[in-house]
């Protein structure tokens, strides 16, 4: 019995004194913790136009747990060159390692130095929302905090309901789960909102009905050795609906945000892309929308120095437009020395992919231009431009089915009411889009492939090829006057 007694006790004495010795280090990493986030604030506040900042406000400490209260403090500009101020309360509860109580009860044995409860705190500023979320706090997490510095929790929202003479407003509960590494070096998260519906009186007197269903956005970053955090990130939405008045609604399904920066073989690659599966307005369906976008082969050195000015420009002022306004001879001196320098790398400029689908066609449209640093012997903006330009590809495509479409879309706009039968309506419609594919081949911009206006742009070594026909960038500038000219966009 000793011996079994002598094996339990060990055990427990060691995790009493662990305990003993996390209750006595929660304190300093706490405010460490402040400070270390109140750096970070004031790097991502720069061009933001607002300032944040966090105060602990008081902390009280225990054997088992301690409670702490911060101060979030927003200072935004107002229109009349003030500044307002706002301040935000947050309680937490934080139970000291390695066992926390909430985490033992809920199978959870991974030793942690200690587990925090947060919520917002009702104050004057934050009463609305009080009330909105049924006296709940509207805001609340946890984070449970590693010996190696990594956290990882959720922070929740409750559901909110607003009501007022304007209208209503209501937010189910949203999640929101993270994991990051010690001064989030790596960062993951995962969000999700189910929905929202909103229904206010808009500016004209008619009422606003907008419907979200599915937000979800994610992010899995890691920062390199320069500061950048590569990695994709994202949003989501599966449903929104929009309806103004007595108008047909608008309703844009499967909707996404996608963006990742990557390390790629010549430098820093950067892709945006914005994505809708379908968009239904105006009794016309359009799919598979499309507006992709790139920045590629930017030097890592070079970027970092031309942000880091940029930054610093910023910071000059509180307001970043009177920053930029108000540069000096030798900040904008120094920002073109740092472009010059990346674009003597030679990165390249991209529009992926820019189209839609309607029930009969397709139009699709994509550019990607390399860039020079500019000739020393250029100097005039127009020179500086054109020998900036290293080369162009452009490739576009219309069906003409898709034409007839959106002709036939204007055509019921403009005869709306009009008494117009359907057969008149989808003759205009045929006219008017024989006209366009008739201009768009007679200028010479175009090429009829079957039922398809195609177009192909190439630029290199100071040459230019247009579906397939080569000429100098003299005979193409003056072949683009002319055709414009003669098209009538520049009057006679």
């Amino acid at each position: 019995m000793k011996k079994l007694a002598l094996a339990v006790a060990v055990p427990l004495a060691l995790i009493g004194a662990a305990t003993f010795y996390t209750s006595t280090q929660v304190e300093p990493n706490a405010r460490n913790a402040v400070d270390e986030a109140n750096v970070k604030l004031r790097e991502l506040s720069v061009g933001a136009g607002a300032d944040v900042s966090i105060t602990m406000l008081s902390f009280d400490g225990g054997l088992l747990a301690s409670d702490a209260r911060y101060q979030v403090d927003i200072a935004v500009p107002d229109e009349d060159g003030g500044t307002r101020q706002y301040a935000l309360l947050v309680q937490d509860r934080i139970e000291h390692g390695p066992f926390p109580l909430s985490r033992v009860t809920r199978g959870r044995l991974m030793p942690v130095a200690a587990q925090s409860h947060f919520q917002l705190e009702r104050s004057p500023l934050t009463e609305t929302l009080f009330d909105a979320a049924s006296g709940q706090s509207p805001l609340a997490g946890e984070v449970a905090i590693g010996y190696d510095g990594s956290q990882h929790g959720e922070l929740r929202s409750v559901a909110l309901n607003l009501e007022d003479s304007d209208g209503s407003v209501r937010v189910s509960p949203a999640t929101i789960a993270f994991e990051a590494t010690k001064n989030a070096t790596a960062v993951r998260l995962d969000g999700e909102l189910p929905d929202i519906d909103l229904n206010l009186l808009g500016v004209e007197g008619k009422p606003v009905r907008m419907s979200v269903r599915g937000v979800g956005m994610s992010a899995d970053k890691k920062q390199d050795d320069n500061g950048f955090a590569l990695g994709p990130s994202g949003l989501a939405v599966k449903r929104m609906e929009i309806q103004v008045g007595d108008e047909p609604a608008v309703v844009i399904q499967n909707a996404t945000v996608d963006e990742r920066l990557s390390q790629g073989s010549q430098g820093i690659d950067q892709t945006v892309a914005y994505r809708v599966g379908q968009l239904d307005a105006q009794g016309q369906t359009f799919s598979n929308l499309a507006l992709a976008f790139s920045l590629r082969h930017l030097e890592q050195t070079s970027l970092k120095a031309l942000l880091d000015s940029y930054q610093a420009v910023l910071a000059s002022d509180a307001d970043p437009e009177t920053a930029l306004a108000n540069m000096t001879r030798e900040q904008l001196g120094d920002l073109q020395a740092k472009g010059m320098q990346l674009l003597a790398q030679k990165p390249t400029l991209a529009l992926d992919e820019f189209g839609f689908e309607t029930a009969h066609g397709t139009a699709r449209l994509s550019v990607v231009i390399d860039l020079n640093s500019p000739s020393t012997d250029a100097f005039t903006p127009d020179a500086m431009i054109a020998s900036m330009l290293g080369s162009l590809k452009a490739e576009a495509g219309v069906d003409n089915g898709l034409v007839r479409d959106l002709t036939g879309l204007m055509a019921q706009r403009e005869l709306d009411g009009a008494g117009t039968d359907p057969v008149a309506l989808q003759q205009q419609a045929d006219a008017s889009a024989e006209l366009f594919s008739a201009m768009a081949i007679d200028t010479g911009w175009f090429q009829l492939q079957g039922d398809r206006l195609a177009s192909s742009l190439h630029y290199a070594d100071d040459k230019v090829t247009l579906n397939g026909r080569a000429m100098s960038v003299q005979e193409f500038i003056g072949f683009a006057f002319g055709s414009v000219q003669g098209a009538g966009l520049l009057g006679r």
